[in-house]
C-alpha cells in the first residue's frame, strides 16, 4: 500500500509516476467528501471530558514526550497532543477499540522528523520514514513488544495519506485513528463528530500557537526536500487552500 511501512522500505517514500497518479486517484474524492463533511455543524454534544482522559504513565510514553519537547516546537507539541485527544473522541463516537498507549506513542512521534531532522537518516525521502524510524528506535530501547511497534511504525508512515479506508481490514484502529487525527488538526475534517465542549477545552489546553501558517512552512520545507513525496503530491491537490480554510483560522 502507498505510504505504508512496507512501502517506505522499498524506495524510502519517494513516489514514482505512475504511483503519483494511482495515489491522486485514490484519495482526490475521498478528501473533498470529507473537507465538505467538514462543514457540517458538530453534532450531538458529547459527553466526553477532556479532564477525565485516562492517558499511560509507562516508561516508553516518558521519553516519548521527553523527544517531542526536545523539538522545542510549540506549535507541533501542542499539535501532536491534540491530535492524541482528537483521536480518542473520533473513537468514542464511532465505539471504537483501540490500543491507548500503542495511539499516544503514534501521535506524540508522528511529527518529530519535520521539525528535528538527524543526519543519520538522511536517505529518507519522506519525513514520515524518518518519524517512524525514531520511533522504532525508542520502542527497541524499551524492549516494547514487535507487533505494537511495528503497527505504531505503520501508523506515522501511513498518516499523510490524506485519507484511509476504514473498511480496510489490513488496518489497525490506530492506524487509522492517527490519520484522522492529523487530518481533523490541519484540515477540520471530522471535527463535526466531535461535541463543542470538548473542542473548547481541547484548544485551551494545547492552543495553536499559529499552526497553521507554520505546518505551511514546514510542508514548503519537506516539499524542496523531497519534491516526490506525498506532500508535494497533497499540496498540489490544493493543501495549503484547505488549511486556509479550514474552520481552525490560525
Amino acid at each position: 500500500m502507498i505510504g505504508s511501512r512496507e512501502w517506505m522500505n522499498i524506495n524510502a517514500g519517494n513516489l514514482t509516476f505512475i504511483e503519483k497518479i494511482k495515489f491522486i486517484n485514490q484519495i482526490i474524492f475521498p478528501i473533498s467528501l470529507s473537507y465538505a463533511k467538514s462543514k457540517v455543524k458538530a453534532s450531538a454534544p458529547s459527553s466526553l471530558d477532556i479532564k477525565t482522559v485516562q492517558l499511560p504513565d509507562s516508561n516508553i510514553i516518558k521519553n516519548a514526550i521527553a523527544t517531542l519537547e526536545h523539538t522545542q516546537n510549540t506549535a507541533i507539541i501542542n499539535h501532536s497532543w491534540r491530535c492524541l485527544f482528537w483521536s480518542i473522541a473520533i473513537a468514542a463516537h464511532k465505539n471504537w477499540k483501540y490500543d491507548i498507549e500503542e495511539l499516544a506513542l503514534a501521535c506524540l512521534l508522528h511529527d518529530i522528523a519535520l521539525v528535528d531532522h538527524k543526519d543519520e537518516f538522511s536517505g529518507c525521502q519522506c519525513f514520515t520514514y524518518e518519524s517512524a524510524l525514531r520511533a522504532e528506535q525508542l520502542c527497541e530501547k524499551h524492549q516494547y513488544n514487535e507487533i505494537k511497534t511495528a503497527n505504531i511504525s505503520n501508523a506515522i508512515c501511513l498518516h499523510m495519506n490524506g485519507i484511509l479506508n476504514e473498511k480496510d481490514s489490513n488496518l489497525t484502529k490506530e492506524v487509522l485513528l492517527l490519520q484522522k487525527a492529523t487530518s481533523c488538526d490541519v484540515i477540520g475534517t471530522d471535527l463535526n463528530l466531535i461535541g463543542q465542549n470538548f473542542q473548547n477545552q481541547l484548544l485551551k489546553q494545547y492552543p495553536r500557537e499559529n499552526f497553521n501558517s507554520q505546518f505551511k512552512q514546514l510542508m514548503q520545507h519537506e516539499i524542496t526536500k523531497h519534491p516526490n513525496s506525498r506532500a508535494a503530491v497533497l499540496q498540489k491537490l490544493g493543501m495549503n487552500i484547505m488549511i486556509s480554510f479550514s474552520f481552525f483560522k490560525e
